[in-house]
């Protein structure tokens, strides 16, 4: 078959990478978390396909090296660089939900999707944590939602556009050492539930996203100071070593973060409730409700500490 010929048949059916590109051009977009990690790779991804993009972060420094990251994929598909944007907030104070929605409608002027990509895992023994540092779980994976959620949500209903939640499968499976963290993320799950029931008939789509462990960039990997980030909470509860690797230890493949991203994009356009990855934790879910001894038996197996 000649070239011409698979010219043609690409144009014909179109993969679903090039499909999904092509559905976010001029399309504003609000990425809470879009500084850094998972955020920054779907930042990236929608600034190459055509979207004004609005990234927020805590730190000033994150931010402005985002612009970078994102103005750079947006110039080299062709596309203006000033359609990047940025904004400082820090989620878990009152009030910077409200002013990050107010200034993403005023620099995009208007917010047709947002994306929160906000959390905070943890390592620890469940029945020796104090009641503060379950709290503080709940702030970084719940809390930080609530006030940006409903500061943007009239403005993606008008726009018929999306809420897409980043979760965890934390929330679907409580594993050891995970406690604290399955806690918000559960939490968050039911929260973004609740949203969907308000905002589904008033023509917005909410989707929850449930990943494993993501794949980080190896390019960044010796400047993160995560690397070691649960070094102190395994020695503090006296957990085994394997328990800071991600996801805990469990036995999972970690997740390309560029295929997640597309597969978020694509879920999007198909108007999914929910993204389970990797598939067989979904299945794994199901078996969990319906049978539950026998999931857990199952869950075991892929979870069990090792020293």
């Amino acid at each position: 078959m000649n070239s011409v010929r698979i010219d043609k048949l690409r144009q014909a059916h179109p993969t679903k990478r090039n499909s999904v590109s092509n559905s976010w051009e001029q399309h504003r977009v609000l990425i809470a978390g879009g500084t850094h990690g998972f955020g920054l790779v779907l930042a990236k991804i929608l600034s190459r396909s055509g979207a004004s993009v609005m990234v927020l972060g805590r730190s000033a420094e994150g931010v402005r090296e985002a612009l970078v990251q994102c103005e750079a994929e947006a110039h080299a598909a062709g596309y203006s660089k000033n359609q990047v944007q940025g904004i400082t907030a820090d989620l878990s104070h009152d009030g910077e939900g409200d002013r990050a929605v107010a200034q993403c409608l005023e620099k995009l002027g208007g917010c047709d999707s947002f994306f929160f990509c906000v959390g905070q895992s943890s390592r620890s023994v469940i029945l020796k944590l104090a009641p503060h540092e379950i709290r503080s779980s709940l702030d970084a994976n719940l809390m930080t939602a609530v006030e940006i959620t409903q500061a943007v949500a009239d403005s993606v209903c008008r726009a018929h556009g999306h809420l897409v939640f980043i979760g965890s499968l934390a929330g679907k499976f409580v594993t050891p050492a995970m406690g604290n963290y399955a806690i918000g993320k559960s939490a968050l799950a039911s929260f973004v539930e609740a949203v969907r029931l308000e905002t589904e008939p008033r023509g917005g789509h909410v989707l929850l996203v449930s990943p494993g462990p993501i794949q980080r960039n190896p390019a960044h990997e010796a400047t993160l100071p995560s690397i070691h980030r649960y070094d102190d909470q395994v020695a503090r509860h006296d957990l085994p070593d394997s328990v800071g690797q991600p996801g805990g230890g469990a036995s999972v493949r970690l997740l390309d973060a560029e295929k997640l991203a597309h597969e978020v994009l694509f879920s999007c356009q198909q108007h999914h409730q929910e993204l389970v990855r990797p598939k067989k934790a979904m299945l794994l879910a199901g078996l969990i409700e319906w049978f539950p001894s026998w999931g857990r038996k199952i869950l075991n197996r892929y979870t069990s500490q090792k020293g």
